[in-house]
């Protein structure tokens, strides 16, 4: 071999060893393990996760469709913002499917009540809903949570204060962390 061959072929195998290295190296930023593949699933989920989370957000509103007094500016008839994204998110379900939403209060003041509950009929007209078929009530929510019965035994009974392990009252236990009747 001329020695113009050799330094061609010793170019040529240098290029090419330069690539393998060059492609093994930077192949995997993270180590290709079971829990590296699963972490860069997740990655992928987290950062498309749209379509996935609101069918899941639709089928909860549609299990229970309900609002409460924390969607309301305190001690007014007007939703608050939390309230008009919950009623955003509502609407086109209802209006496909019709329902009830029920509000769920422990107002005392019968006139508030009844001026929340036209504010959310309202809105949700004003927001395209067939109100022909919706209907809003004030009741307990819908949703799947403790039976009416098992939660009142549950609200007699109270909340259990913390225990320290040194003996002393924990900070929690002092105050107003813990409340029972």
């Amino acid at each position: 071999m001329s020695g113009n061959h050799r330094s061609l072929g010793l170019v040529i195998a240098g290029a090419a060893a330069f690539a393998v290295v060059s492609i093994a190296c930077n192949s995997h930023s993270k180590p290709f393990t079971p829990t590296a593949v699963q972490m860069q699933h997740m990655d992928h989920a987290k950062a498309h996760y749209g379509k996935h989370m609101t069918d899941m957000t639709d089928n909860a509103l549609l299990h229970n469709m309900a609002v409460a007094d924390f969607y309301f500016v305190a001690h007014t008839s007007e939703l608050s913002g939390t309230g008009v994204d919950r009623l955003d998110r509502m609407a086109p379900l209802l209006n496909t499917y019709g329902g009830t939403v029920r509000y769920e209060t422990d107002l005392g003041d019968e006139d508030l009540l009844k001026k929340r509950m036209a504010h959310v009929r309202e809105y949700l007209a004003v927001a395209g809903c067939n109100m022909d078929r919706v209907e809003v009530k004030a009741m307990i929510s819908g949703g799947r949570t403790i039976a009416a019965d098992k939660a009142i035994i549950v609200d007699l009974k109270g909340t259990a204060k913390p225990k320290s392990t040194d003996g002393m009252p924990s900070a929690m236990s002092a105050g107003s962390a813990g409340s029972q009747h």
